[in-house]
């Protein structure tokens, strides 16, 4: 996990939705003309709390994750939505083909801890969708990374760790691709092989920026300011604020546009299927487990892989 370099323990909580509680919310909030919507963008847990009711992580609408940081002790609160997906059938396991070349019926992929399931297959199943025969993945997205819940395991796991434990040899074995049902399950445990760098709205920057605390302290400094007939104090103060979200605004949205430029790359490759045949698909659609035809003009490389068979040579300059 790439938070364990830099905190010292991480605790996850469940809450799910209470009718009585939301009914609640809504009418502190509408008898306090609204006030307490600002103080919950300032204290997000404060409006869990108040609207939601704890629950196990099974059941989970609503994740409120603690980290407690290594240098100074301090601990940081984050609150993400647990989202639902259904998937068709499909599975991880290797191809057919593969399974045949290893003399095994099945093969233990992302085996945390020793091998506890075998398959996302296993992942969930809602009432809803036991009902219509269908799987449904959670999952929640959180600093860059996606987490999947295990059924067997009763917890979330970070997705990467589906892969833990293959080797080489496995690695090999998977050159006869996947199969489209397979791909498709794949991309949406997985998710989509992009980098998606949001870029905000001039409005929505505003609002972010706007509810900050600092700029409430200054609006009613210059209230404080305009009682007393301060009116140019109360000027110098709304000019400098205006002028430093302006600014803020700017260099925000800049930064953003930029570093979504930066990683943004689509392209058209050739991935195999089993029986021998390729399809051309666009980049986004790649998962874990496609074989790729290298062009023999060569191309950019949209995804990391590993060379099974022939031989190529790869320009890394323009990665520095």
């Amino acid at each position: 996990d790439p938070l364990s370099s830099s905190v010292s323990s991480v605790r996850l909580s469940g809450y799910c939705g209470s009718p009585w509680r939301v009914i609640g919310y809504h009418v502190v909030v509408w008898m306090m003309a609204g006030i307490p919507l600002l103080l919950f963008r300032w204290k997000p847990l404060w409006g869990v709390r108040l609207r939601l009711r704890p629950c196990n992580l099974a059941h989970a609408e609503t994740l409120v994750i603690e980290i407690r940081d290594k240098e100074d002790s301090s601990w940081q609160l984050f609150t993400v939505q647990v989202q639902t997906e259904a998937i068709g059938e499909g599975s991880l396991e290797p191809s057919p083909q593969a399974q045949a070349e290893d003399g095994r019926s099945q093969a233990a992929v992302g085996a945390v801890p020793e091998g506890a399931w075998k398959d996302t297959a296993q992942l969930h199943k809602s009432e809803e969708a036991v009902s219509v025969g269908q799987r449904v993945l959670r999952y929640y997205l959180f600093q860059g990374q996606r987490y999947i819940w295990i059924e067997t395991q009763q917890a979330f796991y970070q997705v990467s760790l589906l892969d833990h434990g293959r080797s080489c040899d496995d690695v090999h074995r998977s050159r006869h691709g996947l199969s489209l049902q397979d791909q498709m399950v794949r991309k949406a445990i997985y998710g989509p092989n992009v980098i998606s760098i949001p870029v905000k709205s001039y409005p929505q920057l505003l609002v972010d920026e706007a509810l900050n605390p600092y700029y409430g302290f200054q609006a009613f400094s210059i209230a404080l300011w305009l009682a007393d007939h301060y009116y140019w104090y109360a000027l110098c103060i709304f000019l400098i604020s205006a002028i430093s979200i302006c600014l803020s605004l700017y260099k925000t949205r800049k930064q953003s546009q930029t570093l979504r430029d930066m990683v943004k790359l689509s392209m058209r490759v050739c991935v195999c299927r089993p029986g021998g045949e390729e399809e051309w698909v666009d980049s986004s659609e790649l998962v874990p487990g496609d074989c790729l035809v290298l062009p023999q003009e060569g191309g950019l490389m949209p995804c990391d892989a590993a060379l099974v068979a022939g031989e190529c040579m790869v320009n890394e300059s323009s990665l520095t």
